[in-house]
């Protein structure tokens, strides 16, 4: 065998381990993706989604809560603060900070029709500015607003 065919099977070896490594990771990183919509996106896009682990944020709903401490079972409205709603169930104990106009990310999965989401993960949004509270008061609503919807256009 030559010098030079060995150096051959030597590079061909080297982007065949390279192209199953790439391809490997290409389609490990698509199985793990989870993609955030807000209310408006995943309500346009539901039928598509429903086959689809997704990630949605907005505001839990003013009383809109419905918490059963035997059963774990949490029912609540999402809102986009815009008209925009989806029902979210979620089996388990809420985060500490989870309570009515709080924002909120729910993981899981969306019914086809938009009005559904069973939720496996919820995730407490919380404003990315730290502010003494003043008096007793809770988070800034309007800053909360900024924070989740900052890359929405109206």
């Amino acid at each position: 065998m030559t010098r030079q065919n060995k150096r051959m099977k030597w590079v061909v070896g080297g982007i065949v381990i390279g192209a199953c490594i790439f391809v490997l990771s290409f389609l490990s990183l698509e199985q793990n993706s989870v993609y955030f919509y807000t209310p408006v996106e995943a309500l346009a896009k539901a039928e598509s989604l429903q086959k689809s682990e997704i990630r949605v944020g907005g505001m839990v709903k003013a009383g809109s809560v419905a918490w059963d401490r035997q059963s774990l079972h949490l029912r609540f409205v999402l809102s986009d603060l815009k008209g925009k709603e989806i029902n979210v169930e979620h089996t388990g104990t809420p985060p500490d900070l989870f309570k009515e106009n709080s924002g909120v990310v729910v993981e899981g999965r969306i019914t086809g029709d938009g009005q559904h989401f069973r939720a496996t993960k919820l995730m407490v949004k919380h404003s990315e500015e730290y502010k003494k509270p003043e008096g007793g008061h809770s988070m800034d609503r309007v800053l909360l607003e900024k924070s989740l919807f900052k890359n929405e256009t109206t």
